[in-house]
C-alpha cells in the first residue's frame, strides 16, 4: 500500500505543473481573445460614430464663489450627492462599446440623466434605488465575461482577495463604495506615455480632484483643468474624441487596450495608509480603465501602469484591432512610443 501511495504521489507531483501550465496556456488564449474581441467593439463603435469613444467622460466644473479662480473636470466622487442632471458624467470607454459586445439590453437599462455613480448603486438615496431593487443589481454592476482575464478571476469576489477599501495585506483592487458587489474589470485603455495619475492623492474612490496630473512631471492643481503634451497622448483620456486617422505613429505602432497591473503596494515610510492599488469598476473613468506606459509592463511598480497574471507576458490590443503578447522585457523608449498617437518616432519590431 505504501508503495502504491509513493507512485500515486509520484505521478501527481509530475504531472500537475504540467496540468497548471495547460490550464495557463488556455486562460492566455481566452485572454488574447478578450483583447481581441474589445478591440473589434472599438472598430464597430469608430464605424458608428466616425471616432473612438471618449477614455473617461467628465463635466467641467467652476471653482470659487464670488472670484471664481479656474476650471477643472468634475471626477465621479464630486458627483456623490448631486447624480442629476449630469448625463454620461464618469463613465468610462468601457460604457460606451457595450452595444458592441452583444450587451445591448445592459445598455439601455442605463439611466443617462444619472452620472455614473447614480447607475452604479443598489441602495442609492435617490429615485434609482427602487429601480436598481426591483432588478437586483445596478447597470454598472452587471459582469461582462469580456472583461475580466481568466488568469485572475471571472466576476468581482466580495471575499477577502477582492473587496473594498484593502490595506497592505492584498493585492485586490479597491472597490469604489462598499454597495459594489459586481462589475470589475482587467483592461485598461492606454492614455499614453505621460504622467497620468497622482500616486499621493490615491482614495477609496475612483478619482479625487487632485488624481489627474498633467502629462508633464507637474501636479495638476484643483485650479487648473487637464491638460495632455502633444507628444505623450494616448488614445483615450478625459473628454477624448481620437479618430483612426489622429494617430499618426501607425495603428499597428499603437496600444490601444492592455491588461491592468495588479500588485501589493507598498507602504509609505513612516505612515499608515491605505493601500495604493487599483480601482475596480469597468463603468468608471479614471484609474479604474485607464493606463499609462510611462514605466514598463509587469514591473509592479504602480498601479496605473500596465501589468498581468502570465509571468514575464502581457496581452495588448493595437489599434489595428490585432492582439498580442509583449514580454516584460520591451525597451522602455519603444513600450512609452507605442502608447501614443502622434510622437513622431518610429517603433522597430517588438
Amino acid at each position: 500500500l505504501l508503495v502504491v501511495i509513493a507512485i500515486v504521489a509520484v505521478l501527481v507531483a509530475i504531472l500537475l505543473p504540467a496540468v497548471q501550465k495547460a490550464r495557463e496556456s488556455a486562460n492566455r488564449t481566452r485572454c488574447l481573445n478578450n483583447i481581441k474581441q474589445l478591440s473589434l467593439a472599438m472598430h464597430n463603435y469608430h464605424d458608428s460614430h466616425n471616432t473612438l469613444p471618449p477614455g473617461y467622460v467628465a463635466t467641467a466644473l467652476f471653482l470659487g464663489d464670488a472670484t471664481p479662480t479656474g476650471t477643472r473636470f468634475r471626477d465621479p466622487r464630486e458627483a456623490y450627492q448631486n447624480v442629476q442632471n449630469l448625463g454620461l458624467h464618469g463613465t468610462s470607454w468601457m460604457f460606451h462599446i457595450l452595444p458592441y459586445l452583444e450587451q445591448s439590453n445592459l445598455y439601455e437599462l442605463w439611466r443617462p440623466d444619472y452620472n455614473v455613480f447614480g447607475n452604479s448603486e443598489v441602495l442609492f438615496d435617490n429615485g434609482t434605488q427602487l429601480i436598481w431593487r426591483q432588478l437586483g443589481y445596478a447597470p454598472a454592476q452587471a459582469e461582462i465575461n469580456a472583461f475580466y482575464c481568466p488568469s485572475r478571476r471571472s466576476k468581482i469576489d466580495n471575499t477577502t482577495t477582492f473587496s473594498h477599501n484593502k490595506y497592505l495585506d492584498t493585492d485586490a483592487p479597491q472597490r469604489l463604495s462598499t454597495g459594489i458587489r459586481g462589475g470589475g474589470n482587467d483592461y485598461v485603455g492606454c492614455a499614453g506615455s505621460g504622467r497620468l495619475f497622482n500616486p499621493q492623492s490615491r482614495s477609496v474612490y475612483d478619482l479625487t480632484s487632485e488624481q489627474i496630473q498633467y502629462y508633464s512631471a507637474q501636479l495638476l492643481t484643483p485650479t487648473t483643468n487637464f491638460n495632455q503634451l502633444s507628444f505623450n497622448t494616448g488614445i483615450f483620456t478625459v473628454n477624448s474624441s481620437v479618430r483612426f486617422g489622429d494617430i499618426k505613429d501607425g495603428l499597428s505602432q499603437t496600444i490601444m487596450i492592455s491588461e491592468a497591473e495588479r500588485f501589493e503596494g507598498l507602504r509609505v515610510p513612516n505612515q499608515r495608509t491605505v493601500d495604493q492599488v487599483a480601482s475596480d469598476g469597468w463603468a468608471w473613468g479614471g484609474p479604474s480603465t485607464l493606463f499609462t506606459t510611462l514605466d514598463g509592463p509587469n514591473k509592479k511598480l504602480f498601479w496605473g501602469y500596465a501589468g498581468s497574471a502570465h509571468g514575464d507576458i502581457i496581452m495588448v490590443g493595437l489599434a489595428d484591432g490585432s492582439g498580442r503578447t509583449v514580454t516584460k522585457s520591451i525597451g522602455l523608449p519603444v513600450w512609452q512610443n507605442l502608447g501614443n498617437i502622434s510622437s513622431g518616432i518610429p517603433v522597430p519590431n517588438f
